[in-house]
């Protein structure tokens, strides 16, 4: 997977170094999409991924105001995200998500969406491997 990084200079290393370990990790280093790392003060959450419609890109989108060790466990926890959307486990649809074929509407509590309950499990796992 090709990678496009925007931020400061010391984040924008520090992404670039841990993203392929991550990506290889998480069995997207093949991958024919492309993923945009970008960073936004006015983030609400502390990161967040979508995917682009027709262009098979990613855009990853992290709070940069946080220390890079919380930064890159917040990566990784993205990057779980990007697998699961790239091998189409996890789909965005107008009116919520469908993961593995069943639909959970926006009103499915944070911590029951299935999606979130693999990211937080993989995240401190993808993020040590990538710093050890």
């Amino acid at each position: 997977m090709e990678f496009y990084v925007e931020g400061g200079t010391k984040t924008k290393r520090f992404i670039e170094a841990v993203l392929p370990s991550m990506l290889t990790q998480l069995g997207l280093d093949n991958s024919r999409k492309l993923l945009m790392v970008k960073m936004d003060r006015d983030l609400k959450d502390h990161g967040t991924t979508m995917p682009l419609a027709g262009i098979d890109t990613f855009l990853v989108v992290l709070k940069p105001n946080r220390n890079l060790l919380n930064l890159g466990v917040t990566l990784a926890h993205e990057l779980v995200h990007v697998r699961q959307m790239a091998k189409g486990i996890l789909k965005v649809t107008p009116r919520g998500k469908k993961w593995r074929g069943k639909f959970y509407s926006r009103s499915t509590p944070y911590l029951d969406q299935p999606w979130e309950q693999e990211a937080f499990a993989r995240q401190e796992i993808v993020f040590r491997r990538a710093i050890d």
